[in-house]
């Protein structure tokens, strides 16, 4: 596989923890130097694993949307001068095997480095944010219809009329 970019991380993104595989090495190589590290997700342990990266000269990142556990690392690495790639988890999975959470990060720093991973669409921050009023909108005129049904089932069961 052609190497396309020289450092990079990837990371195995989880609800409690994100482990880091930083990939070093000229392009000419197809072996890097690999460092692994763990952090966990509170804010300031992202950013501990966001000034490690940016010390170790990285220029791209790799992680996979897992759920909604990616969004605080992509929103506290959004404003550093790294180039964020989030990648659908169905496009970028491992042969069958033994996996660990290190052999996942080193396998995304892999697919990264050589350019086979195609970043997902992320939504400026406004459309973000419109995103999320409309479906609580949603949610909250869901909540209202259901409370009116389950009030005229009650009033029903009790043999109240209300209409004439």
């Amino acid at each position: 596989m052609e190497v396309m970019v020289e450092t990079c991380c990837g990371i195995d993104v989880h609800q409690k923890s994100i482990v880091c595989c930083i990939l070093d090495g000229p392009l000419d190589t197809n072996t890097p130097k690999k460092q692994h590290r763990t952090f966990g997700t509170t804010t300031k342990k992202l950013r501990e694993a966001l000034a490690w990266i940016q010390s170790q000269n990285v220029t791209h990142v790799f992680f996979e949307s897992t759920g909604q556990y990616w969004i605080p690392i992509f929103n506290i690495f959004y404003d550093s001068n790294l180039t964020l790639i989030l990648a659908n988890p169905q496009h970028i999975k491992n042969l069958p095997g033994k996996k660990t959470d290190m052999n996942d990060a080193e396998w995304i720093a892999q697919l990264g480095r050589c350019g086979l991973i195609h970043p997902s669409y992320i939504p400026c921050e406004e459309v973000q944010q419109l995103r999320l009023l409309t479906r609580r909108r949603k949610a909250y005129t869901e909540r209202i219809t259901q409370c009116k049904n389950e009030n005229h089932n009650i009033i029903q069961r009790a043999n109240i009329k209300l209409t004439i």
